[in-house]
């Protein structure tokens, strides 16, 4: 019997629930699972298992009660997970549980998403683009049709999602719209996404972006306001002006139906400048239907440990993003998102089995941010390496963070993927985010509450 104060406010996953069943029994001894995160309210405690997704508010009276659960208390928090056997291996559990859930996914009945890389080349010149130095290569009119047909071919019939990137795919125009217009002639269910600085938009792109690409989200990146956006940019044409002429496109966007998603980059070089690009947002943007904006800082070069940030460094930057959701979020700019309800079973594109990239040369690959290596196919061949793709779902070996890490059922750190720094801070920020979807639940089931 549940005891009567306690509110569900997420129920567990219901394949979770159905192969992990109630929790385990043990030898007597309970100790708190290591996947469990806490959360105060006002009015108690939210408890959060990341393994089977359940969240829970304990009213203020009985919180105490959670120093030494006894009875119908203890033996409730047992059957769902959040106390487990002193002796049990959760990692295995976990481990085991995604495995299942692998297996159990039905077989792709096609590719879903493409994202085609219509160039490496790029209008702008960022000095932290993770491109520099790469050879600009431009997708021939003869690729772009071979990438329509295949994708023609591949997707057999089901929906389907084109992510355009670069470079700045904005640069070969005639790539999208000769992908796009073979593939509504032949009666395609799809749509598109972006990935652009959108300097290059205007109201005819535009128009084209929103009927003959689909397009339904543009992800566009600023670094500060004004000049100081120019400065970061560089763009090779156009000069001064370009930070209004991007925000123009941004609200023309918007206008026509796509969702805009704001990425502020930031690092030591602009933190002051980023606060002025929030309050900047906020005054000529908040209340723009369509657009949100977020804070992330740049990326760490995982091939570079010497120039890693220091870990004062690393928190400094996790209390600006923090700081930087709060006012965005306050300004209706960005929302904390809800709890996931479907468990993670893979890390990204690369070990999903149903996402490919496209590069310019007709190349396929698993991964957007690729690397001149690690293909699994061409255009001009209809089989795909199998033996690459699965090598490509291999995990890490765990290391000493994963231990006693409750992010650690979600986590998963694949062997070929040199992007993933793991480190106090990032986990720090990790749970913080989670913690804030907790309290979002909690928002959400008041007002449900209120409203009868």
């Amino acid at each position: 019997m549940t005891p009567k104060q306690i509110l569900t406010l997420v129920p567990p996953n219901p394949q979770v629930r159905m192969l992990l069943g109630e929790g385990r029994r043990g030898e007597g001894l309970l100790r708190w699972s290591s996947f469990l995160l806490r959360q105060p309210t006002e009015e108690g405690l939210l408890l959060y298992n990341t393994l089977t997704l359940r969240l829970i508010h304990l009213p203020r009276e009985l919180v105490p009660a959670l120093e030494a659960p006894e009875g119908e208390l203890r033996d409730w928090l047992r059957r769902k997970w959040f106390l487990v056997p002193v002796e049990l291996d959760e990692h295995a559990v976990a481990l085991e549980l995604r495995e299942i859930l692998r297996a159990m996914e039905p077989p792709a009945e096609g590719i879903e998403k493409y994202t085609v890389l219509t160039t490496t080349a790029c209008n702008a010149r960022c000095f932290y683009c993770f491109e520099h130095g790469w050879e600009p290569r431009t997708m021939s009119p003869e690729t772009a049709d071979k990438a329509a047909d295949y994708m023609l071919t591949h997707s057999r019939g089901i929906p389907f999602r084109i992510d355009w990137f670069g470079g700045e795919p904005l640069v070969n125009l005639r790539a999208i719209d000769r992908i796009c217009q073979r593939l509504s002639d032949a009666g395609a269910d799809f749509i598109s996404h972006i990935v652009t600085n959108a300097y290059l938009f205007d109201p005819d792109v535009i128009a084209r972006a929103a009927s003959l690409w689909r397009l339904r989200m543009a992800d566009v990146t600023l670094d500060g306001v004004g000049e100081t956006y120019d400065r970061i940019k560089r763009y090779k044409t156009g000069g001064e002006g370009a930070f209004a002429r991007v925000t123009e496109n941004l609200r023309a966007l918007a206008a026509a139906g796509v969702l805009v998603n704001i990425r502020m980059n930031f690092d030591l070089h602009n933190l002051e400048e980023i606060y002025r690009l929030a309050d900047w947002l906020i005054g000529n943007l908040a209340g723009t239907p369509r657009i949100t904006a977020y804070p992330i800082p740049l990326n760490e070069d995982p091939d570079d440990p010497s120039a890693w940030r220091s870990p004062e460094l690393r928190a400094r930057l996790n209390t600006v993003e923090l700081e930087l959701r709060d006012r965005l979020e306050a300004a209706g700019l960005r929302r904390t998102l809800p709890l996931p309800r479907e468990p993670e079973t893979h890390m990204c594109m690369a070990d999903s089995g149903r996402m490919i990239t496209i590069l310019p040369e007709g190349q396929i690959g698993l991964c957007e941010n690729y690397d001149h290596s690690g293909f699994i196919g061409s255009l001009d061949s209809p089989e795909l390496d199998r033996e690459a793709m699965e090598a490509a779902r291999a995990l890490r070996p765990e290391i000493p963070a994963c231990a006693d890490c409750p992010l650690y059922p979600g986590c998963i750190r694949l062997k070929l993927c040199p992007s993933q720094i793991c480190h106090p801070q990032r986990r720090q920020i990790k749970e913080e985010l989670r913690k804030r979807s907790m309290l979002t639940e909690w928002k959400l089931y008041q007002q449900r509450r209120k409203q009868g």
